[in-house]
């Protein structure tokens, strides 16, 4: 079902890691190399999107039946669940935070005639809903409705959008066809993001789940009555990149590891070769080309049979997702194209303690070692790129049944086929999140 509130790599739709229509009511409630090897203060377009200082967000939480196990009422020898804590703090900062300046908060459901209700509520009403429950009886909607209505009412005012929900899909009983067209169907909800250039983040958790648990599968079971079994929530950010980041990283922060950014363009991300420094001493001839430069995107090599050239390449990758600065995935994922020669990737490391307190290497956060040990032509070029890439978790954490939850829990039924239509979004970008060439000449004796 749906938990809405969105404000969260990429240019590009993702890659496999082998290589409707209608208004929704809506209505008042109670309820981001030369001696110095400094980068340049290029124009803002030239460094990463730097995220905004403050930012307007519309949250919208589900309220559906299926919602209600995430949200127990209270008692004083309970532990309040996951979802209670992570919400909590999420709507104090988005209501008392330096980082919000505008907001408004609403309840998710559905009117009789089934069709997407916003219902906007004050702070306290919201509060109060996660800490103590859900009293009415609420249907949830079919996802991609509730998607688009959220999505539309936010970009009324440009505001992001956070939806929180469990995101378990709920076709209308009289169009059972829709679970075969899930994909599309997101797709379809989501289609203003495309044409507006926005983008999205999904951070998903599990917690705790107590009371009826409503599958997408309806057999064996229509219900099934859970006590305390892991189940997953979703909180989706839609907006403008520099107002996702704001949100993601100031506003929810201590993101979970289960993390995808679709959208995300970084078309220039600072670099540079380092050849000054002792910390990155380079091995073999190499020197920048230009005596002058403050970055070095240029350099001079001449690797011998017996003695190859090895560098470093800094980059500044502050203003990626969290993620996607993980020394591990990088390792994994960083790929290295080379024209007029052969070269590998060796090391790739995020700045210590150490390199960020030294001045001329702390405006970059990560280094790549590059080793060349061949050149085929007297010019040429090393692109250094990190392809999208669909993260692990999304399959891990999907399934075609989720009948069962008990005995397969922190499932989400066809969460793949979901992000799929979030994918295709952005299927005219950039295979890749960032990619910078390094060009280089061949050093004769």
């Amino acid at each position: 079902m749906i938990l809405l509130c969105m404000a969260l790599v990429f240019s590009g739709c993702y890659k496999k890691e082998s290589k409707q229509e209608g208004t929704p009511s809506e209505k008042p409630s109670a309820q981001e190399q030369s001696h110095t090897q400094k980068p340049v203060n290029e124009p803002t377009a030239e460094n990463p999107p730097a995220a905004q200082t403050k930012v307007d967000v519309d949250l919208y939480l589900e309220v559906s039946n299926g919602m209600k196990g995430f949200m127990p009422p209270p008692a004083a020898e309970k532990e309040p669940t996951v979802f209670q804590k992570r919400l909590n703090k999420l709507i104090s900062e988005v209501q008392d935070g330096i980082y919000v300046e505008d907001k408004r908060f609403y309840l998710a459901g559905q009117n009789a005639q089934g069709q997407p209700v916003l219902d906007s509520v004050a702070y306290g009403t919201l509060k109060n809903t996660i800490t103590s429950g859900i009293k009415a009886n609420v249907l949830g909607t079919p996802l991609p409705d509730m998607l688009q209505a959220a999505l539309v009412n936010s970009l009324k005012r440009g505001a992001v959008t956070v939806v929180v929900s469990d995101f378990i899909h709920g076709p209308d009983p009289n169009n059972p066809g829709q679970f075969l067209s899930l994909d599309s169907d997101i797709r379809s909800s989501l289609k203003q993001a495309e044409h507006e250039n926005l983008v999205v983040a999904v951070l998903a958790n599990a917690s705790p789940f107590f009371g009826s648990f409503y599958p997408a599968v309806k057999k064996p079971a229509v219900k099934r009555t859970l006590n305390g079994e892991e189940v997953p929530f979703y909180i989706w950010v839609i907006g403008k990149q520099q107002e996702v980041q704001t949100v993601t990283n100031k506003v929810l922060r201590d993101l979970p590891a289960q993390q995808a950014y679709f959208g995300f363009d970084y078309q220039r991300v600072p670099y540079s070769a380092i050849l000054k420094s002792n910390t990155f001493r380079p091995a073999g001839v190499v020197y920048c080309t230009s005596r002058t430069a403050e970055v070095c995107t240029n350099v001079n090599l001449m690797p011998e049979k017996d003695e190859p050239v090895e560098f470093t390449i800094g980059l500044n990758l502050s203003d990626f997702p969290a993620s996607l600065q993980d020394e591990a995935y990088l390792k994994q994922h960083l790929r290295l194209a080379v024209t007029g020669g052969k070269a590998s990737i060796g090391t790739v490391i995020a700045a210590s303690e150490d390199v960020k307190a030294t001045p001329d290497l702390n405006q970059y956060t990560h280094f790549v070692r590059v080793r060349v040990p061949q050149l085929t032509a007297n010019t040429g070029s090393i692109t250094l790129a990190l392809p999208q890439v669909v993260p692990t978790w999304i399959s891990q954490w999907s399934t075609a049944n989720d009948n069962n939850p008990a005995g397969a829990p922190r499932k989400t039924y066809q969460l793949n086929s979901i992000m799929e239509g979030v994918q295709a979004l952005y299927r005219d970008k950039s295979e890749n999140v960032f990619s910078v060439t390094m060009k280089f000449n061949k050093e004769t004796k």
